[in-house]
């Protein structure tokens, strides 16, 4: 196993399906037909026929003044809006039964992908979520303190995307994924 399935696999992944993924993070799936004129033509104008974007985001709760005249309080991240963009359809003219099923195959294997996605930002949310309050001396102080965490967090999350990504190559090499995250490469072998 390489460093980066490791470092993800130290990241733990909350349990269910990509359909149950969907409905505990009200992913909103947007479903674009891609009509092509041949098979090699689904991805030469998109290399990638999917798109997740996850609104990762971080607030200051519980912020206060300390009976030790500190100030207190706890950064939270959350998720926001997350959308994922697939094809409903994939379909090109006089497609043969064996031609459909590879077309659904890969349809099936990008919402995988693009689910991994929500996973993640899902799994970074939850470790990050788990630390301690943060003290400072002064309220300008603590506001620079949880901005830093809030950065840090952000900047974590985005590595681990990039990382993902990078590990499966934008899903063509999904089935190298760790755990849930594997599944079918996002590749169409084409007949004609």
């Amino acid at each position: 196993m390489n460093a980066l399935a490791a470092a993800l696999l130290a990241t733990t992944l909350a349990a269910g399906s990509d359909d149950e993924v969907i409905a505990r993070l009200h992913v909103q799936v947007d479903a674009r037909d891609l009509y092509v004129s041949s098979c090699r033509d689904v991805f030469a104008h998109d290399p990638e026929a999917g798109l997740a974007t996850i609104g990762f985001r971080y607030q200051v709760a519980g912020a206060r003044r300390l009976a030790t005249g500190e100030y207190g309080g706890t950064v939270v991240f959350g998720l926001g809006d997350i959308v994922v963009e697939v094809p409903g359809v994939i379909a090109w003219p006089r497609m043969s039964t064996a031609d459909r099923h590879r077309a659904e195959a890969l349809r099936s294997a990008i919402v995988h992908h693009e689910i991994g996605h929500v996973r993640i930002a899902e799994a970074v949310r939850d470790a990050l979520n788990v630390h301690a309050p943060i003290v400072a001396p002064d309220p300008f102080a603590f506001r620079a303190d949880a901005d830093a965490v809030g950065r840090a967090g952000f900047e974590r999350f985005k590595r681990e995307e990039r990382d993902y990504d990078a590990l499966v190559d934008h899903g063509r090499r999904q089935h190298v994924a760790p755990g849930d995250l594997a599944g079918t490469d996002t590749i169409l072998r084409c007949s004609d």
